[in-house]
């Protein structure tokens, strides 16, 4: 892991996620509000893509026990293993290590709050 002390760069927030109950309902909804058309990125999952064509953010199908815990945020930075290694030493908990997004999107990783609210960073960089 990186340096604790180095304070990453944390650029902006990249990536956004909405647990739904049912994902026909949410990308109607959703659809008919924002203008969005969606593209499925796993099971059970789909991206909300503007009308530029860009990806903005998820909605995806979540256990009853997670729709209430509401929007998940995701932040870009430039050095993730630092990131998390603040996260870490600043009372939050790691709940997913870096892991690889997939399509050459890059890296991810997600943690938690002291008081439980999940968030994760992404990073582009393939060494940190």
């Amino acid at each position: 892991m990186g340096n604790a002390t180095t304070a990453p760069a944390i650029t902006k927030m990249d990536w956004w996620e909405i647990p739904v109950p049912d994902l026909d309902d949410a990308r109607r909804f959703y659809g008919e509000v924002f203008g969005w058309t969606f593209q499925p990125l796993g099971e059970d999952y789909f991206a909300a893509v503007g009308p530029d064509g860009d990806m903005l953010g998820g909605i995806f199908k979540a256990p009853d026990d997670q729709l209430g815990n509401g929007v998940r945020i995701t932040f870009t930075t430039d050095d993730l293993e630092v990131a998390l290694d603040k996260v870490t030493a600043a009372g939050g908990t790691v709940v997913t290590p870096r892991s690889e997004i997939g399509g050459d999107m890059g890296w991810w990783a997600a943690f938690t709050d002291p008081a439980g609210r999940w968030i994760g960073f992404s990073t582009t960089n393939p060494a940190g």
